[in-house]
């Protein structure tokens, strides 16, 4: 058995919720990032989006393996985003 299996016994309302509070958390700092005018504010928006990938699992759109793949590669797009954009900010 799979190490995390116990997560099946959870309803999916749980992660649903948890998700949903998670896309509210990353709208939340993108905005504040934004209006701190900090370099890589819209990359947050990118941890947003990877929370609409899990509920679009969760609620039967995509699959598990289409959710995970975005979000890896936001999770990528973002960590550079943010590298990228301090690199110019501290060559300033």
């Amino acid at each position: 058995m799979p190490f995390g299996s116990f997560l099946d016994t959870f309803p999916s309302a749980l992660f649903i919720t948890v998700h949903i509070v998670l896309l509210l958390f990353g709208v939340w700092i993108a905005t504040q990032a934004s209006k701190k005018k900090l370099p890589y504010a819209q990359a947050f928006w990118l941890y947003v989006i990877v929370h609409l990938g899990f509920l679009a699992y969760l609620t039967g759109i995509f699959t598990i393996r289409m959710s995970v793949f975005l979000e890896q590669v936001l999770m990528f797009a973002m960590v550079l985003w943010i590298f990228k954009k301090s690199q110019g900010s501290s060559q300033a």
